[in-house]
């Protein structure tokens, strides 16, 4: 009795029942087992299809590496039917084609044995797009990211899945139920005892009548081949490039938009969080630009503009003078653009919300503009006096863009707009039409 008041006075408390969690009593969700490794059809389908095309790429015939690139868009086609597309993925299809054809025709003139390289890389952003799997959903100023999940990331990180998705087709029923891999030992073992039955079957027949025995040599001799030691090695550097492939075509498909979209977002926010640099630290930066450019421009007037009215300086040729300073003028664009970069990026407040540095930004972008202009007058003048040639249509090519990108960073800062994936496609159809020179 009185161990029952004491228990009373000290307020002891009973063992409650436990309370299981909501996961099943699993206290670590995060090692929770995963899911079986499962395939799809088209996945199935497609991990044996794309050994045609894998050993077709590594064949030198004219018509080959046109024929893979058909069957490589035809495939990812298939793969992605019914799932939706972005108009944009048409020009990426077509510059892929474009640039296929002219590789094929031998109409890379000016690019040489670079055209290949764009086709490749047209291909990678094709499927990135016909997919879905941008960061952004469409292409912008997150490019350089883009292109390295597409051409790295993507690809080796599934660089296994085909073997998977091989395995899993032959271990496993139409319906999905696994056979035994003892299943599949019996089946083999069961073929070749009949076959070497068969052939032994054959042999002693062939030793009673010789009719037989010629009618089986002819038979045996038509199934027999010989097999080159270049196709071998062809098949077998194929295995790994059809593997790029497939992680590039499933692959990709097996990345959720969901966490491609949130990658996308976190680059952002981490761009975001870049704003640290006070306003009055750019707005000097940019003044003290502005002020060098300005006065480049008062100095060598003469000399930087000879070229509009033909007039030379003296002690030059025409060549030396349309060729000095050239690329360099490509350069100090280069160089605006980045300072650009980092001012929009870095600075502490929007620059559309600061007069100034707003008004410091349109002057930096109109002197990268006179800058593309006389690197243009500069080679027309070398053109017209000389002629084409490749070279020069690869500084002509690089001087549009770049005065492209001035413009459209011009249209983005004056009217908040975004304006990068204009001038992809624009220097994306220049450049493939350049191809077919």
């Amino acid at each position: 009795m009185d161990e029952e008041k004491m228990d009373v006075r000290s307020g002891t408390q009973g063992f409650a029942a436990p309370i299981l969690p909501e996961n099943g009593g699993n206290l670590y969700p995060e090692l929770a087992p995963k899911p079986p490794f499962a395939a799809s059809g088209r996945e199935m389908a497609l991990a044996f299809f794309l050994y045609l095309p894998a050993y077709l790429y590594l064949q030198s015939g004219t018509w080959c590496f046109l024929l893979f690139c058909a069957m490589f868009c035809a495939m990812a086609e298939w793969f992605y039917w019914g799932t939706p597309r972005a108009d944009e993925s048409w020009f990426w299809l077509g510059c892929l084609a474009v640039t296929a054809l002219a590789s094929t025709f031998g109409k890379n003139r000016v690019w040489e044995g670079y055209t290949p390289l764009f086709t490749h890389a047209f291909a990678v952003y094709y499927v990135l797009c016909r997919s879905g799997r941008l960061l952004e959903g469409e292409s912008g100023h997150l490019l350089p990211l883009d292109a390295l999940f597409g051409l790295f990331v993507f690809p080796f990180k599934h660089f296994f899945l085909r073997i998977r998705t091989v395995g899993f087709a032959l271990t496993h029923r139409k319906n999905g139920e696994e056979k035994h891999p003892a299943a599949w030992a019996a089946i083999a073992v069961g073929a070749l005892a009949a076959l070497g039955l068969l052939a032994l079957a054959v042999r002693s027949l062939s030793s009673t009548d010789e009719t037989f025995a010629g009618a089986a040599e002819r038979i045996i001799s038509a199934l027999r081949f010989e097999v080159d030691s270049l196709v071998l090695w062809r098949f077998a550097a194929s295995l790994p490039v059809g593997a790029y492939l497939f992680g590039l075509i499933a692959g990709t498909g097996r990345e959720t938009l969901e966490s491609v979209r949130a990658r996308g977002e976190r680059v952002n926010a981490a761009l975001s969080s870049l704003r640290k640099v006070p306003v009055v630290v750019w707005t000097a930066a940019l003044g003290v630009f502005a002020a060098l450019y300005l006065a480049f421009f008062g100095l060598q007037a003469g000399y930087l503009f000879g070229a509009f009215v033909k007039m030379i300086p003296d002690g030059y040729t025409i060549a030396e003078y349309a060729r000095q300073g050239f690329f360099s003028l490509c350069r100090v664009m280069a160089v605006n653009f980045a300072l650009l970069w980092l001012v929009t990026r870095a600075c502490v407040k929007p620059v559309r919300e600061e007069k100034p540095l707003l008004v410091l930004c349109t002057v930096l972008l109109c002197q990268s503009l006179v800058f593309a202009i006389i690197a243009a007058s500069k080679l027309y003048l070398y053109i017209s006096s000389y002629g084409f040639t490749p070279r020069r249509l690869q500084s002509a090519w690089l001087t549009v863009v770049l005065a492209a990108g001035t413009v459209c960073a011009l249209y983005s800062l004056v009217t908040g707009k975004k304006s990068v994936r204009y001038w992809m496609l624009f220097s994306a159809a220049t450049l493939m039409l350049l191809c077919l020179y």
